[in-house]
């Protein structure tokens, strides 16, 4: 995402309720669902024709108005929450909208996105755990990636056959590192690399990167990198 896209995202909106007033509870679970860092609330008293009000399911005479300011990027799911507990699509529901901001206070802004990018921090490590452990449980087997300075491929090769994989893909290239990183792990900037992947049942994984990380390893003249991923779905692998 390009940084205009990003701040376009976070561009504060007011989203506005009006409800009626029976329906405040399952509003506010809606929006502690959602963790909203302001809302304002009031009643009201609807001016518009009865006829109208019928259409919006809004009969009766008190009104719940609520007003929730958040970024742009959060309102598609506060509505779906919000329908979700109230059904504002059927009759009787109530209405909701989106307005943009074209002005606000600069500390108010900075909390709204703060809280903002931090709740988005925190769903995306909650995602990303619930899919992993859905990979983990369903997976039956491991890509292994190793990456080693250039002529060590078939030392990884045999290693990991010992350990009991049945070969892998190797391919060539270069591996370009910041400053930083090369001091870090005491590498060259820049280096020829042998790439390999492969690919074992999930059982075998514990042993086969146990035996690589041994044989041409960071700590041993392959300067080896060596990572597992679980595979989703396979064809053509066999047990």
């Amino acid at each position: 995402m390009t940084a205009s896209l990003a701040d376009k995202e976070f561009a504060p909106r007011i989203v506005l309720f009006i409800t009626r007033e029976e329906d405040g509870h399952r509003l506010e679970a809606a929006l502690d669902e959602e963790k909203l860092p302001i809302c304002y609330q009031c009643r009201g008293k609807g001016t518009a024709p009865s006829e109208m009000l019928d259409i919006f399911g809004l009969s009766g005479t008190t009104r719940l108005i609520t007003a929730v300011l958040l970024p742009r990027w959060m309102v598609p799911e506060l509505l779906d929450t919000a329908e979700r507990r109230l059904s504002l699509r059927q009759r009787g529901g109530g209405i909701a909208l989106s307005i943009p901001i074209v002005g606000m206070q600069n500390p108010i802004y900075q909390m709204l996105n703060t809280q903002a990018r931090e709740e988005l921090a925190a769903k995306m490590k909650e995602r990303t755990e619930q899919d992993m452990a859905e990979l983990h449980k369903h997976s039956n087997h491991v890509a292994i990636m190793v990456a080693v300075a250039s002529g060590y491929s078939d030392d990884v090769i045999d290693a990991a056959r010992a350990a009991g994989a049945k070969g892998g893909t190797v391919i060539r290239g270069r591996r370009r590192n910041s400053e930083r990183m090369s001091h870090y792990l005491g590498l060259a900037m820049q280096e020829e690399q042998e790439f390999l992947m492969i690919v074992v049942p999930r059982e075998k994984k514990p042993e086969v990167l146990a035996a690589v990380n041994a044989a041409c390893g960071l700590g041993s003249e392959a300067h080896g990198i060596v990572i597992a991923l679980p595979v989703e779905d396979a064809i053509g692998l066999e047990g």
